[in-house]
């Protein structure tokens, strides 16, 4: 079992803490926050979900099953914009899931298009997002959103790497996106479009 409780974490998101792996440097475990666990969120619900038993609620678990999914692709291309998926561990703050560490290529943190676009759209980070958004439609990569706090510009050279680390996989009760690549098509383009609105209200005036 990895002992991550008494350590700092990397990054803390809004769902999850991001360690570095204790055992592998290019690698990190992403952990659910106390207060995002499938239980805790079920006591905040007001509508039918809080009849759901919690694994319904279990962003982990959707995550897991998403990777798992992705899995069963032989597209290479996949990993240029998910990170490389390494399985789970057990930790000592709940089961953990395992990918690869992204960093630039001078060894510093990305960045996420959160903290990017209000610096303003270069020609790099826009064929960046060009290729991302190519990418989530033709090889559907699903998501419960794409938010740009979930998605980091990774530098290489002279362009930029877009990538989904976080809300992988899909927020359906019944994922009938997963199994039919109609409802997947639909369902990634209204995705896209959200993205590229919220996209839109982070850039400068002008």
């Amino acid at each position: 079992m990895l002992k991550l409780r008494h350590t700092r974490p990397l990054f803390v998101g809004g769902t999850r803490y991001c360690f570095q792996h204790p055992d592998h440097a290019s690698r990190c475990v992403k952990v659910l926050r106390p207060d995002r666990t499938g239980a805790a969120r079920k006591l905040l619900r007001q509508d039918f979900k809080r009849y759901l038993p919690a694994r319904f609620l279990d962003d982990q678990r959707k995550e897991i099953n998403a990777y798992r999914e992705l899995l069963t692709r032989p597209s290479e291309a996949l990993w240029r914009h998910v990170p490389r998926y390494h399985g789970t561990e057990e930790t000592d703050m709940g089961i953990g899931i395992v990918t690869q560490l992204m960093r630039n290529d001078d060894g510093s943190w990305p960045e996420n298009l959160q903290t990017l676009l209000p610096r303003g759209m270069t020609p790099e980070l826009a064929a960046g997002m060009d290729e991302f958004r190519r990418a989530v439609a033709g090889l559907r990569i699903l998501s419960r959103d794409l938010l740009p706090h979930n998605i980091i510009a990774v530098r290489e050279k002279d362009r930029y790497r877009v990538m989904l680390v976080d809300g992988i996989g899909n927020a359906e009760l019944i994922p009938i996106s997963t199994w039919w690549r109609f409802f997947a098509d639909r369902k990634t383009a209204r995705k896209l479009q959200r993205f590229d609105q919220r996209c839109a209200l982070l850039l400068p005036p002008g």
